[in-house]
């Protein structure tokens, strides 16, 4: 009963320390162009027309996901209305879920203290954060997944029950297909069975209820499939199957970060700042002697090779794809900090220990540096609040990093957690709606409202369009990025609204061949402008452009 309660509270810990960095200020950040706002207005078309089959955008169809997660956010939008706070409840609840489940797995695969400390590393690694707020699928697929492996070793581990935890992995397989299609359950299966045979234990399937559990997989995740390609047929194969997941895989949709070390960078920034220690927790992973824990580093290490090696070929690279792999990062990572702790490590490890700790020092002062630039560039406005927020941080982070130095573990810990929880507060409300207004469409949508009335059409750039349509309600937002598109937009007879890129209105008068007709540009917030064909209602512009006047 002891050890029941201790778990509780613990769990409760977490659950409430992932919760105070996860909901604060979730609502004070506008959704973001163009990944936000893609899955948020396509809740909002389905919740409006009342559809939970096939998802909508721009009134039309659209493939590219399963609906499980709009179907969260659309159950959001019913309980909360439709929101900034509520695009983002999913994912910031499933991310408690997250913490919770990697200290499970912890618990089972290491013990008590290596897997709380694996989910405080979690929670607060700069994508779990971002993502944690972020009305994206991405939260989503990685805590199903997670739970998957869990259920997983539960059966594979535990001496009772061992049919119902494989039919709970089964299940969360399933949900996870239905979240993001068959990458939900290909690559799980792929790790674990290399993992089997790996480990030389191929013996275990035996133990696997694999019809019963192939059912409930089935039961779960084919219906969807089945009923929407009954009632799309070769539409929905050629775009969800054919494009969305063979062809992006075999050829680069975004060709600038078609290179092989691409997520080298993004798991050592994404992981931040507990990048550092992952040198060392790989090396104290290999030397560990205890055969159990062997066995569980060897399922986390082949989970980051498999998730790793497969995107690392797939043409298409986004930050996002190799997120899965964070909860066995923060579990191998956890599992080193807690022989930190144990305080019985070599003096060769104890000498890792402290460059890893000097070198994230040293990568937190690079860090907020770059963040400070970035933001005096973009975001001037909040430029002297970031210095004061980078510079906090250095000063407690230096604190930390000393505290490590002199190998008082729990006490940098407890520094590591406060520090986070405090500086959530000026971040949520000061820096992150003031980067909201330019990267987001809210702003400029919103005068977009004010300027056109009654019928009149309101274009815009593909980059914006989503945005646009979700903050404006409109679902019949023409999309305005190729020359043709503007120049045919712009010409028509009535009076028309574009939100645009302002380097690519001053080109259309900079070309070999400009229009003969002037634009107004009747707004202007950062790179957008809203620029309009005819003299606006009241007269008033900001600037007028012709051929004659490229600057």
């Amino acid at each position: 009963m002891k050890g029941f309660r201790r778990e509780g509270l613990l769990i409760t810990v977490l659950a409430i320390f992932a919760g105070f960095l996860f909901f604060t200020g979730l609502d004070t950040m506008p959704l973001t162009d163009p990944d936000e706002v893609f899955y948020a207005e396509t809740a909002r078309e389905m919740t409006e027309r009342g559809e939970f089959l096939t998802p909508y955008i721009f009134g039309k169809p659209q493939f590219e996901k399963p609906p499980f997660y709009y179907w969260l956010v659309i159950l959001s939008f019913r309980a909360f209305g439709i929101n900034e706070f509520s695009a983002r409840f999913p994912s910031a609840l499933l991310a408690i879920f997250g913490v919770i489940g990697v200290y499970l797995l912890g618990r089972a695969m290491l013990n008590r203290r290596a897997a709380f400390l694996a989910a405080v590393i979690m929670a607060t690694s700069v994508e779990y954060l971002a993502l944690s707020r972020a009305c994206v699928t991405d939260m989503a697929l990685a805590v199903f997944i997670l739970y998957a492996f869990l259920f997983f070793f539960y059966g594979h581990n535990f001496t009772s029950g061992k049919t119902k935890w494989y039919l709970f992995s089964a299940a969360f397989l399933g949900i996870a297909v239905l979240t993001k299609g068959p990458i939900g359950v290909l690559l799980p299966v792929i790790i674990i069975g290399i993992y089997l045979t790996a480990a030389k234990d191929l013996k275990s399937l035996k133990k696997i209820p694999f019809l019963s559990g192939t059912l409930l997989f089935l039961a779960i995740s084919l219906p969807w499939y089945f009923l929407v390609y009954k009632t799309h047929g070769k539409e929905f194969i050629d775009m969800f199957f054919g494009f969305h997941n063979i062809t992006r895989f075999l050829h680069p949709e975004h060709p600038s970060s078609d290179f092989l070390y691409y997520y080298i960078i993004v798991i050592l920034a994404g992981f931040f700042p507990w990048s550092a220690f992952l040198p060392v927790s790989l090396w104290q992973a290999r030397r560990e002697k205890e055969q159990r824990i062997r066995r569980s580093n060897l399922f986390l290490i082949i989970w980051c090779l498999v998730i790793f090696i497969f995107f690392t070929f797939s043409r298409t690279k986004l930050v996002t794809y190799v997120f899965p792999l964070f909860p066995a990062l923060a579990l191998l990572t956890g599992g080193a900090w807690d022989g930190f702790l144990r305080e019985e490590l070599e003096q060769k490890i104890r000498r890792s220990v402290k460059i890893s700790s000097c070198l994230f020092f040293a990568i937190i002062v690079g860090g907020m540096i770059g963040f400070y630039v970035l933001v005096k560039i973009r975001y001037p406005a909040i430029a002297c609040v970031s210095a004061a927020i980078a510079v906090i941080f250095i000063l407690v982070m230096a604190f930390f990093t000393l505290q490590l130095l002199r190998e008082r573990y729990l006490r940098a810990l407890i520094v590591f957690m406060v520090s986070f929880m405090i500086l959530v507060f000026p971040v949520t409300r000061f820096v992150l709606p003031e980067i909201g207004k330019y990267e987001s469409s809210r702003e400029i949508s919103k005068e977009a409202l004010k300027f056109a009335t009654g019928n009149e059409v309101i274009g815009a750039e593909t980059h914006y369009r989503r945005g646009v349509a979700f903050y404006t309600l409109r679902e019949d937002i023409p999309d305005v990025h190729k020359w043709r598109d503007i120049t045919r937009f712009l010409r028509r007879k009535d009076r028309v609204w574009a939100i645009i890129k302002d380097k690519n209105h001053r080109l259309l008068y900079s070309g070999a061949s400009p229009p003969d007709w002037p634009t107004y540009v009747v707004y202007k917030l950062g790179k957008k402008v809203m620029v309009t064909n005819k003299i606006p209602k009241d007269g008033k512009f900001l600037k007028m452009r012709t051929k004659n006047e490229p600057d």
